[in-house]
């Protein structure tokens, strides 16, 4: 008889991690924050065998027990739970043997951590060894059998593998690259077996030849396929209210995302759904543009192709991402609403791997591997073919004529360089371009001001360094970028150009004091110096219901204008008693702009506080005051005002948190936000340079954002994950004093998603997401008159978003199908969206006097079908 055992996911590539990892700021690989990511996976230093059952060993049966085993931060076992009994007395030996296992611990950013593996032990019978000395006992004798075990389909290689040749009584392990061999195999056709925990058991015929030596490499099957490998671990300790991390493996299921990252963001609680399912991130009620999006730690400019259609970085490279609707820490500044950092990962050393993705719209590539022992690259590019698809489409010959030529593409580079143990390096590429042209025949029957070309680009490029220094309790993380970013349409007679270049700079310091305290701080610099040529109206305000371009006064400029933030940031992570952590920090930010009299500054203070009140619940709270200055054309003197303060945001939050076990997690959260310094239209006159000239904008408005949030999720292990959550929330605001409280535009009392995916067996994975919000706030139309100058009819309108459109509702599906060769795998899916064909209403659209209207319907069922291969 023999015992042996073996260790399913040591390591996850988009690990599942505890479910909303709180960890305070953000990740120091590549981010300048603690990770929770895990950089070492437990290792077997003790192991003990079980018996052999007296009642399968007179039977000679074999069976393997699955397991959940929890090690703690010591690398003792804590607890054992059997997942696949295999009876016969077999689960109690191997509880039995296990529960006296020793570990080396895993480690958590550096740092020893309780993790959960699944374990797989295996009882194999053999027949009774023959005694040494006797004539049947084996002579030593060279190696004429080797080979690796790889996994099917990824080709990773398979550590700690059993290959035996059961007849002739033999067996040995793999090591980490899964090579295995044997001495004096004798000549001819033996059967060999090759057993995994979570694999299925591989068994083939190797001949054997006088005077050759055996090689041979074993694909074996996973049980369940992914690409992506589970181990459920205990996060390091979390410092912000509320974190929320995504890893990749659920980022790229989610039905009716197509895989897209930053989309995925918008199932979370806090975040209200966009109008035409777009791109825009609404955290809390808030505006877009009061939130912050980064990666790995700094700003990227554009978020998506085309409004929403698809994110410009390739999911393919990202580890994860982390949500943070409020009262976040001091590492990040200029942000009065929400965060979201998307960690880009490092590439694959284990060899060379690829991904081609095709489907109805777009086709991407990714390839990635070593370039030397410690340098690795990783490339990606992206191209649409919507214009080809448009154009393929017959025109109407009833409606207006119009040509439509969108297209979009954008590519990674990534090099990763670690030298030495302490430094890493890394260096980034980014590039990004969209270009839609339209040629209106004719004039539009509302606004005859719109007519002729209609042009928009955007893009970017961008080039980030960074250097990664760890020295015991002595953490360095610093990053240069250098980008260019280029925003231009054309609307017939109307046209806007915007090219600047833009520098930024975040270095971020942590030390450990002692056990109980950290000291961690860093500075963030972020400047642009753009080129502007403009010929066009001011841009409409929150609240301000679209009117007739042609009465706009049309604004022209054409210069430079700067604008440079530098802040400061420091924080303490102190926990006074052993359940108690406190997280005291303050933020200095500055705001220089172009023709700025007076330079803006302001302090923010924040405190998090976290008490386990027991083993498995959390309370938290958290107070903080933030800032984020006047962005776009607010600044600038032709279409707004140099002299705006930055909107500030007094944010407070309350909540708890249930973790019964590793897998799954509830919270709920009481916030409110207190607003002032909002940016609002001024008819007023001021003096600047001795003459009195329009103020444009003003810092007059107010407005309350309160609500409460609920998460129960379910975190990725080998079949399901899912997550339901919900947000009621009410935001208003007060455009001047004395003036009534009005709903802001994104207000959404009720967003309720629930989603949940299932694999199956054969390769077969099934996923669902319903989401139910309320509509829109909208300000009606009461009425029109003409304006005899312009033949056209201006329309009169009632109070602010004082009625909302539909309740919104919407069910989308995704099937999955892993196909699974040797040496690469094909995924081929069917995203539907809004499976039962229930458009939206998105909006009210009018005729030319305003007499009649009609609801302005989004997309209807929508199926997405794609293919993705990898290597």
């Amino acid at each position: 008889m023999r015992t042996t055992a073996s260790v399913l996911a040591l390591l996850l590539a988009a690990s599942a991690g505890a479910q909303a990892p709180d960890a305070g700021s953000p990740p120091p690989t590549d981010a300048g924050g603690p990770t929770g990511v895990l950089t070492r996976a437990p290792e077997l230093k003790r192991q003990v065998e079980a018996p052999y059952p007296p009642e399968a060993l007179a039977r000679q049966l074999e069976g393997t027990v699955v397991m959940l085993i929890d090690i703690s931060e010591t690398g003792a076992v804590t607890d054992v739970q059997v997942t696949e009994p295999a009876g016969h007395g077999f689960d109690e030996a191997a509880v039995a043997a296990v529960r006296q296992f020793e570990f080396e611990p895993a480690e958590v950013d550096g740092v020893p951590a309780p993790v959960r593996i699944q374990y797989a032990y295996q009882f194999v019978w053999r027949a009774p060894a023959p005694v040494e000395g006797s004539p049947e006992a084996p002579v030593e004798a060279p190696v004429n059998f080797s080979g690796r075990a790889l996994e099917r389909g990824t080709r990773k290689p398979l550590a700690g593998a059993e290959v035996a040749l059961p007849r002739l009584e033999q067996s040995t392990t793999t090591d980490a690259e899964g090579r295995f061999s044997f001495r004096g195999v004798p000549l001819g056709s033996h059967e060999v077996l090759v057993v995994l925990g979570g694999y299925e058991r591989f068994r083939t015929q190797e001949s054997f030849n006088e005077g050759q030596q055996t090689q041979a490499t074993y694909y074996v099957r996973k049980r369940i396929f992914s690409p992506y490998e589970t181990v459920v671990r205990s996060e390091r300790e979390r410092k912000e209210v509320t974190r929320t991390t995504l890893q990749a493996a659920e980022i790229q299921k989610v039905p009716g995302t197509q895989g897209d990252t930053l989309k995925v963001v918008q199932n979370l609680p806090g975040v209200a759904r966009p109008a035409f399912n777009g791109g825009q991130i609404v955290i809390r009620g808030t505006s877009p543009n009061d939130s912050g999006i980064f990666l790995d730690g700094q700003r990227i400019p554009l978020l998506y192709h085309f409004g929403g259609l698809t994110s410009v970085y390739n999911s393919e490279l990202l580890d994860s991402l982390d949500y943070l609707p409020g009262n976040f820490s001091a590492y990040y500044g200029n942000v009065t609403g929400g965060v979201i950092n998307v960690r880009s990962r490092a590439p694959k050393m284990d060899g060379f791997h690829g991904t081609v993705g095709v489907s109805l719209i777009e086709s991407n590539a990714v390839l990635e591997g070593p370039l030397t022992e410690n340098l690795g690259i990783a490339v990606a590019g992206r191209r649409s073919y919507i214009d080809l698809v448009l154009k393929a489409i017959p025109e109407n010959e009833d409606g207006p004529s119009i040509q439509v030529a969108p297209r979009y593409y954008d590519a990674q580079l990534k090099l990763h360089w670690t030298p030495h143990k302490q430094h890493t390096f890394t260096l980034q590429g980014l590039i990004s371009n969209d270009v839609l042209g339209l040629v209106f025949d004719r004039p539009a029957d509302d606004d005859p001001s719109i007519n002729g070309a209609f042009e928009i680009t955007t893009g970017f490029k961008q080039l980030r360094l960074g250097h990664q220094y760890k020295a015991g309790r002595f953490n360095l993380d610093s990053q240069v970028l250098v980008g260019n970013t280029l925003i231009e349409f054309i609307v017939g007679d109307r046209n806007l150009r915007i090219s600047s270049l833009d520098l930024g700079l975040r270095s971020t310091a942590e030390y450990a004091v002692a056990e109980p305290l950290t000291v961690a701080g860093g500075l963030d610099i972020d400047f642009a110096r753009a080129d502007v040529r403009a010929r066009l109206q001011s841009l409409p305000r929150e609240g301000e219901p679209p009117a007739p371009l042609l009465l706009e006064e049309i604004l022209t400029v054409d210069g430079n204008f700067l604008q440079y933030f530098p802040g400061m940031w420091a924080e303490l992570r102190w926990k006074p008693v052993k359940d108690l952590l406190v997280v005291p920090g303050l933020r200095s930010e500055s705001y220089v702009f172009e023709n700025q009299e007076v330079r803006k500054r302001s302090l923010n203070p924040r405190l998090a506080v976290r008490y386990a009140l027991t083993d498995t619940v959390t309370l938290k709270g958290g107070a903080g005051i933030y800032h984020s200055p006047p962005s776009q054309d607010e600044p600038s003197i032709t279409f707004g005002n140099p002299e705006l303060k930055a909107k500030r945001s007094k944010q407070y939050s309350v909540g708890s948190e249930w973790q019964p076990t590793p897998e799954y997690f509830l919270s709920g959260e009481l916030f409110y936000n207190d607003l002032s310094r909002l940016i609002v239209r001024s008819d007023r006159q001021v003096e600047r340079d001795g003459q009195q000239v329009p103020e444009r904008l003003s810092n007059q408005g107010t407005g309350r954002i309160l609500g409460f949030e609920v998460l129960a999720r379910r975190v990725l292990t080998e079949r399901f994950f899912g997550w339901v959550s919900y947000t009621f929330s009410r935001s208003q605001r007060r455009d001047r004093p004395g003036e009534r409280l009005r709903l802001f535009d994104n207000d959404q009392t009720h967003v309720l998603t629930a989603i949940a995916s299932y694999k199956l067996p054969a390769g077969w994975e099934l996923g669902a997401r319903m989401r139910v919000a309320s509509g829109n706030p909208l300000t009606p139309v009461t009425g029109a008159v003409r304006d005899d100058g312009t033949d056209v009819f201006i329309p009169t309108f009632g109070p602010v978003n004082s009625e909302r459109l539909p309740t919104f509702h919407q069910l989308d599906i995704r099937v999955d199908k892993n196909f699974v060769f040797e040496q690469w795998n094909l995924n081929v899916y069917l995203d539907l969206t809004n499976a039962y064909n229930h458009p939206a209403k998105e909006g009210i659209l009018y005729n030319y006097n305003y007499t009649e209207s009609a609801f302005l319907k989004g997309l209807p069922l929508l199926p997405i079908l794609g293919a993705k291969g990898s290597f």
